[in-house]
């Protein structure tokens, strides 16, 4: 019993040596694994996502500045201590323009510090680098690859008082405003304007513009998204903007009158012509129509339905027939009514001719035709208005004239 007791003590005793020998051969590597992972840094990802400052402005002057950092961390413990720093030129360690107080972060994210820099007096340019740092047993150091970083980022900025402002347009000769001053562009379709730093100017661009071409471009927006022509620019350095236009075309139609549209260069016009349309003023009251035939300049066909394509200015005639034939009916009773009009003229009878219907010899023989007292004759009629007379009329009793062949016995009575 006690042998056997003994036995089993031995057994059990060397079930636990194994059992801890084995503990400790699978725990080894892992301690081992920590070590290592411990000795290199727990952040994994420490970059410049962003670092935005003016391209210009004034000596002596105050301008902001905004540096964003993003960051991830890749073991255990979970949390990191990170910085950022500004530097005139490369960096000292020693004088930064600015830095941040060390903060403490964990999983992953962005942290963003907005500060402001004082810029020298003088005019010149001003080297800035920006830095991202994390604590890597108690050094500051930073990610300089593209992989885990870079958390390094340069700029420069311009110290002046004048900053170059330049709008393009894309067609020459065309009036652009900044503020007061306006100028047209050049050949290559560009204006530029010197204008003051850290100050907004009013740039006004025309809406459209006719080409000496027959064509003409219509605004759309500028290169940066904005919709208006007038707008407001803010000026941190020298700046290049573009007026973005389309280009369009004219198309003439005439069909009696001529009619004008202007299309996107491109654009696909569908015209229809009307089979049958009134004539022109005053034709078309009296029922003269003009019936479709063809078309013809940069458009030909019989058919009423035609497509022009706008790659360059059109235009198109629709060729009509005119069909008089409502007029017959009118005219023939015109020319009748008219015959019948001379006709009765014509016939109409004479009542009398007055003295100046007369032929002025005639009248005249009349006058100083001598009168035979003893030569019967007919009764004559008054020169003035041709009324037959009496021969003891003094007076002509329509017209009221003296008559000359009155009775003498009259004449010497009154005498």
């Amino acid at each position: 019993m006690y042998a056997q007791s003994l036995d089993e003590g031995k057994l059990r005793s060397m079930r636990n040596t194994r059992t801890i020998i084995f503990l400790l051969l699978t725990l080894l590597p892992l301690f081992g694994i920590i070590s290592i992972v411990s000795a290199s840094p727990n952040i994994g990802l420490l970059r410049v996502s962003n670092f935005l400052c003016p391209g210009e402005v004034l000596p002596g002057t105050s301008f902001p500045v905004s540096l964003d950092v993003e960051y991830a961390i890749q073991t255990l413990p979970d949390q990191a201590t990170i910085r950022g720093a500004v530097y005139d030129g490369n960096p000292n360690f020693t004088n930064p323009l600015w830095q941040s107080d060390p903060i403490s972060v964990s999983n992953g994210g962005d942290q963003v510090w907005n500060f402001t820099l004082n810029a020298p007096a003088t005019e010149g340019f001003l080297s800035l680098t920006a830095y991202a740092y994390f604590l890597d047993n108690g050094t500051w150091t930073y990610f300089d690859n593209p992989v885990n970083g870079p958390g390094i980022s340069q700029r420069t900025v311009k110290i002046g008082r004048a900053a170059n402002l330049a709008i393009g347009v894309g067609a020459p000769n065309v009036q652009v405003s900044v503020n007061d001053d306006t100028q047209p562009t050049s050949a290559s379709g560009e204006a530029i304007f010197s204008v003051p730093v850290s100050t907004d100017v009013s740039v006004t661009v025309p809406t459209q513009v006719v080409l000496a071409n027959s064509t003409r471009i219509i605004f759309t927006e500028w290169n940066d998204g904005i919709a208006t022509p007038i707008r407001k620019v803010p000026i941190d350095g020298d700046i290049n903007l573009t007026a973005q236009y389309r280009l369009q075309y004219p198309l003439t139609v005439t069909n009696g009158s001529s009619t004008e549209e202007w299309y996107d260069r491109g654009a696909n016009v569908t015209l229809r012509a009307p089979s049958t349309i009134p004539a022109p003023w005053p034709l078309g009251v009296l029922g003269v129509t003009e019936t479709f035939q063809s078309w013809s300049g940069d458009a030909q066909s019989t058919s009423q339905q035609v497509n022009v394509t706008m790659d360059s200015p059109k235009s198109v005639t629709a060729i009509m027939n005119t069909n008089y034939q409502p007029l017959m009916i009118p005219a023939i009773i015109s020319a009748g009514t008219a015959v019948a009009i001379i006709s009765f003229l014509f016939a109409r009878p004479k009542t009398g001719r007055s003295v100046e219907d007369l032929p002025e010899t005639a009248v005249e023989q009349e006058r100083v035709s001598p009168t035979n007292e003893n030569t019967p004759q007919s009764n004559p009629t008054c020169p003035m208005c041709g009324q037959i007379t009496e021969p003891d009329w003094a007076h002509c009793i329509k017209c009221g004239t003296k008559l000359k062949n009155s009775n003498p016995s009259a004449d010497r009575i009154a005498s």
